[in-house]
């Protein structure tokens, strides 16, 4: 067995601690670049639709599209039901729908389908007609 003195062992561990510190001036310092940022979550298209409800008197009323998410680039399509068992009537491809509403409309269904990118969402909005009176529910 060999025996080193005290003083050559110390030497060596110092030695190795000073070595696997140091860097080589002669290697070149490869480092890694980061991974790229995932790409972003696709996000949903959704719609909401806000105007009156019920309608107590002739005249102009008003309705607006808020969408969210897709691709940011909205189309739109207004559809109108005027009479229960009507089709619908295509009426604007505008964010906004503007309609002169009269008693013999009776209730209303508004049917707006939005489209983003490749994601489609309809969206209905029913609007009761009082303007000759409406029952009161229990």
């Amino acid at each position: 067995m060999l025996r080193f003195p005290l003083v050559a062992l110390r030497g060596c561990v110092t030695g190795a601690v000073l070595l696997i510190g140091c860097q080589s001036p002669v290697a070149p310092n490869l480092s890694t670049p980061p991974p790229p940022p995932p790409p972003p979550a696709q996000s949903f298209l959704s719609v909401e639709i806000a105007g009156p409800s019920r309608i107590d008197a002739n005249g102009r009323f008003g309705w607006e599209a808020y969408a969210f998410g897709g691709s940011g680039e909205y189309h739109y399509l207004w559809e109108v039901t005027r009479q229960p068992g009507q089709p619908a009537t295509p009426v604007t491809i505008e964010r906004k729908l503007s309609l002169v509403v009269t008693e013999t409309d009776g209730n209303l269904v508004l049917r707006l389908t939005v489209t983003s990118g490749n994601q489609v969402k309809v969206e209905s909005f029913g609007v009761r007609n009082c303007i000759g009176g409406c029952d009161v529910g229990p």
